[in-house]
């Protein structure tokens, strides 16, 4: 398995990693202003597809965590020179300029692990990842696995513990369970930026990872997974334990308190409905 770089050093101490397929909207993700490295694994029918859009690129099948996880046994030099990498599916809707605030805002509040908010024209699989239009920022106690940015020390312990065997369901548990259980200011989705999570009939109603494992098969392997690993996700609600509003008028709220971000943070913790009453299946 080859490694194809297109320049001989990283751009940027940012990367956006992906498993793309033929219906990606990659290119897109490339418009705009842009700090991050892009690295592709090619698992379509015509090897070398996006090869004159990334900075890596691998040919290879499997989903977006089973390919992260091979290149980290692979290339763990490579990826040891980013200080925060994105883990995106290929078909998730939005451009460079989001992307790269969507770094800045780690950076800025030293977050372990992100989303951005989702918006209503697509998929929300989780109330607690859609968007809050008075929201500038919502520190939770969930992200879900589709488009997460993570700190890459964050990123580097999931792997280390992560079985490829498992592809897609309870990935998103998994990595917030290797966060540990004070997750308080660590944890968040971004209101500020949004993207769209397309429905599947806008793919010819096919989703690739039923191609490599139905979704039965999906759960009965989270299952081992729990019970070989020791995960337990019950009881397990999404929170939402703080947020950063926008405020409309520029003032200070009498409940809130100036953040990082020069937008108001309010400081009452706030629960949510914790999830649909259907996961999305993956």
């Amino acid at each position: 398995m080859e490694l194809i770089a297109a320049t001989p050093g990283s751009r940027s101490n940012n990367l956006v990693f992906t498993s793309a397929g033929d219906r990606s909207n990659l290119r897109g993700w490339l418009h705009g202003r842009r700090d991050f490295d892009l690295w592709v694994v090619y698992y379509g029918a015509r090897p070398g597809t996006f090869q004159e859009l990334a900075t890596y690129h691998v040919n290879r099948r499997g989903a977006k965590f089973q390919n992260l996880h091979y290149c980290y046994q692979r290339w763990p030099e490579v990826l040891a020179r980013y200080d925060a990498i994105m883990v995106m599916d290929d078909d998730i809707v939005i451009d460079a300029t989001g992307l790269t605030r969507l770094f800045e805002i780690r950076r800025e509040l030293d977050l372990w692990a992100l989303q951005p908010a989702f918006r209503l024209a697509g998929k929300v699989s989780w109330d607690i990842t859609a968007v809050h239009a008075t929201a500038k920022l919502r520190y939770t106690n969930f992200i879900e696995n589709a488009c997460p940015l993570f700190r890459r020390d964050k990123l580097d312990a999931f792997m280390a513990v992560y079985d490829p065997e498992l592809v897609g369901y309870g990935v998103d548990w998994w990595f917030l369970h290797t966060l540990g259980t004070e997750l308080d200011n660590r944890v968040a989705v971004v209101d500020e930026v949004t993207c769209i999570n397309p429905y599947d009939r806008s793919k010819g109603g096919v989703r690739e990872i039923d191609t490599l494992q139905s979704h039965e098969t999906r759960k009965e392997v989270w299952e081992r997974m729990k019970a070989r690993y020791g995960l337990d996700e019950r009881g397990r609600q999404h929170r939402e334990l703080r947020r950063i509003n926008q405020s409309p008028w520029g003032l200070r709220p009498a409940c809130c308190a100036t953040s990082r971000l020069g937008v108001f943070q309010c400081e009452a913790p706030r629960e949510t409905a914790g999830s649909r009453a259907t996961r999305r299946q993956r």
